[in-house]
């Protein structure tokens, strides 16, 4: 069922929630059924260049134990690692204005349903005082992540993945965002970048995402697209390695018994272009054969530097999860009405940035070497142009 507008809190029984929550600033206030909302929102607002204005925060709401959350589908990718890591550097934020917080990582390990019940327990137990960033695991259960959030009177912004005929309205006022980098863009940079690092002919392999995710479907898409565009490259295998390494792995090591001679290996994102390059160092052909991700994985930077990958793309992590948290902390402290923003300031797409070998040094020293500086007060900053 779709919430239009939540008008009283979902009186609930405290959830006990598993993983540890950190206590951060001074000691906690007991959580408190503080209404959301209750600062005043200022009419007209410019959203371009609002900014959060601390004094404009009701007391009661900073004394008031907000509950701080990131959704994720496992900690073993280090693009995930940078999400969280997003929320601690916006954590930090909340410490330099008085705000009293409780943060959680939500891991469901790849499973709708734990993403769900994850969700549904944090929320319940924050009676409304909660703000999440979510990475639905498939598009089809962002709405139920909303839902979630939004029978609880919590404010949740989710990223990359959404039904196309889901919107945050429907969930008015407690889905706040939705974000994604633009995937067609990026899944056809890294094709072209590949194909010309082949001189524009010869073999590819194909490696795709999880079925279902949107991510993975339209950075294939701009692959096809990129594909148009070049008459003389074959693709000579393609499959899912849903995301991971070790699938990866095992279909680039069987496809190079019958086709050695492949020129390029495209893959959707890094945790498997780590598996197509230890399949091509089984083969020594590590660094003869051009690979590409998406993600920008500490790793696959290093190969870039290496000249063992030919480019892959920042979606910039610590960006997508501190700005959507500070647009939702906005949200619960009564300073935007979600309801009232227009629309291109919910669904939008945030910057990324394509590393190869012509800036990879300026990459590392900007976003592997130190954290991205970044202004949670501005909130919109994180949209792109």
């Amino acid at each position: 069922m779709k919430l239009r507008r939540i008008t009283s809190l979902l009186l609930v029984a405290a959830l006990a929630i598993a993983g540890t929550l950190t206590g951060c600033g001074s000691q906690p206030s007991e959580t408190t059924d503080t209404p959301a909302n209750s600062g005043t929102v200022a009419e007209d607002i410019d959203y371009a260049n609002f900014t959060i204005d601390p004094s404009k925060i009701p007391q009661e709401k900073l004394d008031t134990t907000l509950y701080v959350a990131t959704s994720v589908r496992g900690l073993e990718n280090p693009y995930i690692v940078t999400i969280t890591e997003g929320m601690d550097e916006f954590c930090k934020y909340l410490d330099s204005i008085g705000q009293k917080y409780e943060k959680q990582v939500l891991d469901s390990g790849g499973s709708n349903d734990v993403e769900i019940d994850n969700m549904k327990q944090f929320a319940a137990k924050a009676k409304g005082n909660a703000i999440a960033y979510a990475d639905p695991n498939e598009a089809a259960i962002a709405p139920s992540l909303a839902e979630a959030m939004a029978s609880s009177g919590g404010y949740i912004g989710t990223a990359w993945n959404k039904p196309d005929d889901a919107s945050p309205q429907d969930y008015d006022p407690n889905w706040v965002i939705h974000t994604s980098a633009d995937n067609v863009t990026n899944g056809k940079a890294t094709a072209k970048a590949l194909f010309d690092n082949m001189g524009g002919k010869g073999k590819v392999f194909v490696i795709e995402g999880m079925l279902g995710n949107t991510a993975s479907i339209d950075r294939v898409k701009g692959f096809e697209q990129a594909l148009k565009e070049y008459p003389d490259i074959e693709v000579a295998h393609q499959d899912t390695a849903n995301w991971a390494t070790d699938q990866a792995l095992t279909l680039v090591e069987t496809w190079l018994n019958d086709t050695p001679d492949v020129g390029g290996i495209w893959c959707a994102n890094d945790n498997m272009a780590t598996g197509a390059l230890q399949a091509l160092d089984k083969k020594n052909l590590k660094g003869k054969v051009g690979v590409t991700g998406i993600d920008a994985n500490t790793d696959i930077v290093e190969a870039v530097k290496a000249g063992n990958v030919v480019a892959t793309v920042s979606s910039n992590g610590y960006l997508q999860s501190g700005y959507t948290l500070a647009i939702c902390y906005a949200a619960w402290a009564g300073l935007i009405d979600p309801a009232q923003m227009p629309e291109e300031y919910r669904v939008f797409l945030t910057p990324a940035v394509m590393v190869k070998a012509d800036n990879v040094d300026s990459y590392i020293a900007e976003y592997v070497d130190s954290v991205p500086k970044m202004d949670f007060a501005k909130i919109f900053s994180c949209k792109a142009d």
